[in-house]
């Protein structure tokens, strides 16, 4: 484990325990506001985010002025409809592929299993946020995008040079300009339109202007680049760690074809639904959110003034003993009778900021549930159990192998 994974797990588990003791609110040492508490958290959420615009774009920033006021909410609202196609059976077999193709291409060598399913999560997923780049096109996002996960999950032992830094700065830059020649390709009518993310952000360019559709997409970009490989990585772990589990799903699954099943998962797909839920309960990456108060939050007896810190974490949530039975065990059949955990299951974060691809990415999860109990199996490098520690995403440590094909 290196120093930066030991000095953020023991940080995690110290805000957990304090947590615990004085009930979910407190000052941290750094003078931020701890709010683990759920309905704080919720409120905390609600009352910083409840205007949340767009940043000025770049043209009125340098005439030094402001840009007309563009709401998230008006942008996640044209996002909704293309998600709801996008969780569909047609492309949810399409995304299957994808996976499978990337797990095709790792095949029959040791590999980091950390690596390797943030790899196929989030190459699997650029098709949605961006489709009909060209191959070069493809291959220069998916640079800023490994680069986004280096840093994440801190992979280089050695702190960062300049020159690593300014690299980093450059690719996405160049990723940036990839974003913006398709925006102004479709609009003009030169590519054609897409089932992606981008694709409402085209029908928007009149009220964003080019700069903010951009980052809007580079957000989303971002925003899957880490967090849904993190938790797929950590089921990989569960599966390979509870061979009761992975035959359970295995039986389960290995009759349905991959889109079979998402409509209604918890009818079709009981054993899967509950072993994804749990997963999530588990393993909410990132562990641990900060955020800038933008207005007078009041929680509990504690206010934060506007420029004043403050951090929310499903992670901690999910793990208290309050709310949870016997919460540090990895245990689906608590999903069994579906109790009522609302407020208290918040895998996607708080609204109005919650995750606008929850739907999709339980669905990625549940796919790779099939796949890595149906069509591929997990040989360890080593029979020592490996453990998953609360970095700044949950993640497994030491988890190497080999993934190998199924015979069919």
């Amino acid at each position: 484990m290196t120093s930066s994974h030991e000095r953020m797990d023991t940080t995690v588990r110290d805000l957990r325990d304090r947590s615990h003791a004085e009930g979910g609110l407190f000052w941290t040492p750094r003078g931020e506001l701890a709010v683990f508490d759920p309905s704080a958290a919720q409120t905390a959420n609600t009352t910083n985010f409840r205007d949340l615009t767009l940043p000025d774009r770049l043209v009125d920033l340098v005439r030094g002025r402001r840009s007309p006021r563009v709401s998230w909410r008006d942008v996640r609202a044209a996002w909704y409809p293309q998600l709801r196609r996008l969780s569909e059976p047609p492309s949810i077999a399409q995304l299957a592929q994808r996976m499978e193709a990337l797990l095709d291409a790792r095949l029959g060598r040791e590999l980091d299993l950390v690596w390797a399913a943030q790899e196929v999560a989030t190459y699997a997923l650029l098709p949605t946020v961006i489709a009909g780049l060209s191959r070069d096109e493809r291959a220069r996002v998916q640079r800023d995008q490994a680069m986004k996960l280096e840093r994440l999950l801190a992979l280089r032992a050695e702190p960062e040079s300049a020159w690593r830094s300014m690299q980093r700065v450059l690719v996405q830059v160049r990723a940036g300009r990839i974003v913006r020649r398709e925006l102004a390709r479709r609009a003009r009518g030169k590519s054609p339109r897409q089932l992606d993310l981008t694709d409402p952000m085209v029908d928007m360019l009149p009220v964003l202007g080019m700069d903010r559709a951009a980052y809007a997409i580079t957000t989303v970009l971002t925003a899957v680049s880490g967090p849904p490989g993190a938790v797929a990585a950590c089921l990989l772990h569960a599966i390979a760690h509870h061979p009761t589990w992975a035959a359970r799903l295995q039986a389960e699954l290995a009759p349905l074809a991959p889109s079979a099943f998402y409509a209604a998962p918890a009818r079709t797909a009981p054993v899967t639904h509950r072993f994804v839920k749990e997963a999530l309960r588990m393993w909410s990456a990132p562990a641990i959110l900060t955020r800038v108060a933008r207005a007078p939050i009041d929680v509990g007896a504690f206010h934060l003034e506007p420029g004043q810190a403050f951090q929310v974490s499903p992670y901690i949530v999910h793990r208290d003993p309050k709310h949870w039975n016997d919460p540090d065990t990895f245990d689906p059949d608590r999903w069994s009778n579906e109790a009522d955990h609302a407020g208290r299951y918040v895998p996607f974060g708080w609204s109005p900021t919650a995750c606008i691809g929850a739907q999709l990415g339980t669905i990625q999860l549940a796919l790779f549930a099939y796949l890595a109990t149906t069509r591929y199996r997990i040989e360890l490098a080593s029979e020592a159990a490996s453990t998953i520690v609360p970095s700044a995403v949950p993640l497994p440590i030491d988890f190497r192998g080999t993934i190998a094909r199924r015979a069919m």
